[in-house]
């Protein structure tokens, strides 16, 4: 299996090209949580302000007309957090960097295959980056970011109210809840986002050499990227390697057809795989880059 050799210039711009995509990854998730939970935070605690206490200090909420009101209150309160101009703004300034990576990826192909007019592919990259963005949109309002951050964190109040805890006890938890990465523990939120940040970078550079290798006709596939403790067999094996796009379908049976092999990998068909592999590469969350290529041959 031949392994890549980028010219030196190419493989600087390919290295700039990861750095910016963690770095816009890295920066990205780190604002939007801290913004999340300091937000949520703060409702939080109006949330307790209202909240009846015994002599001890423990919740004593016994009136389910009020707990329930005031549940319903703090969902409310979280919505409006994941809907806020701050939480927004945030997740737009982000989208608009993928401008950033567009431009380094044209860099690229300029230095590695000699393209110099992109009008073609951006036409056709403009419905997929659209796609793209909504999916990102609709993940940290709507999809996982309720089912992680919203109901557990209503979860925490409900069970406090239930067993009469402290209100020092109810933000142990939540601090438990909204942690970050630690050497020791990865946060669920914290994680979520970064996954969601960096799938959608990574897909959305799979989707520019998509649209640049179809509308130039290119033959090969550069497959480059890190490898990581838990990295799927396919990129173990194909990372770093020149693969022709006709040996393409027979790889993909090969790996698709088995269970061991095909662990992380897109569960489609080969024909799907094949006709989106620089966009599906190794599977979701996947840190390779399929990068379309002229073989010498």
């Amino acid at each position: 299996m031949p392994q890549y050799q980028p010219p030196q210039r190419s493989k600087r711009i390919l290295t700039d090209l990861f750095e910016l995509s963690d770095e816009l990854e890295n920066d990205f998730t780190r604002k939007i949580f801290r913004q999340l939970t300091d937000l949520a935070r703060a409702e939080l605690e109006k949330t307790y302000d209202k909240l009846q206490r015994d002599a001890d200090g423990n919740i004593a909420e016994n009136n389910s007309d009020i707990w329930v009101a005031q549940l319903a209150a703090l969902e409310s309160g979280l919505l409006n957090v994941i809907n806020s101009p701050q939480y927004n703004k945030t997740i737009n300034d982000y989208l608009l960097d993928f401008e950033k990576v567009k431009a380094k990826s044209h860099e690229l192909h300029t230095e590695l295959n000699g393209i110099v007019d992109y009008a073609k592919a951006d036409a056709e990259l403009a419905p997929k980056q659209r796609y793209i963005m909504d999916k990102v949109i609709y993940e940290l309002k709507q999809g996982g970011i309720k089912s992680l951050f919203v109901e557990p964190t209503k979860q925490i109040l409900l069970n406090a109210i239930t067993f009469g805890r402290s209100i020092t006890q109810v933000r142990q938890e939540v601090n438990k809840l909204y942690a970050e990465s630690t050497d020791l523990h990865t946060g669920r939120i914290n994680s979520y986002i970064g996954q969601i940040a960096r799938d959608a970078i990574y897909t959305y550079n799979g989707a520019i050499n998509e649209t640049i290798a179809n509308a130039y006709g290119l033959d090969g596939i550069a497959y480059v990227g890190g490898v990581v403790a838990d990295s799927r067999p396919f990129c173990i094996h194909y990372h770093g390697a020149e693969i022709a796009k006709k040996d393409l379908n027979g790889i993909l049976t090969r790996y698709l057809g088995s269970e061991s092999l095909s662990s992380g990998m897109y569960k489609v068909s080969v024909s799907d795989y094949e006709a989106n592999f620089l966009i599906y590469r190794g599977g979701w969350n996947c840190r390779h880059i399929a990068i379309p290529i002229r073989l010498n041959n």
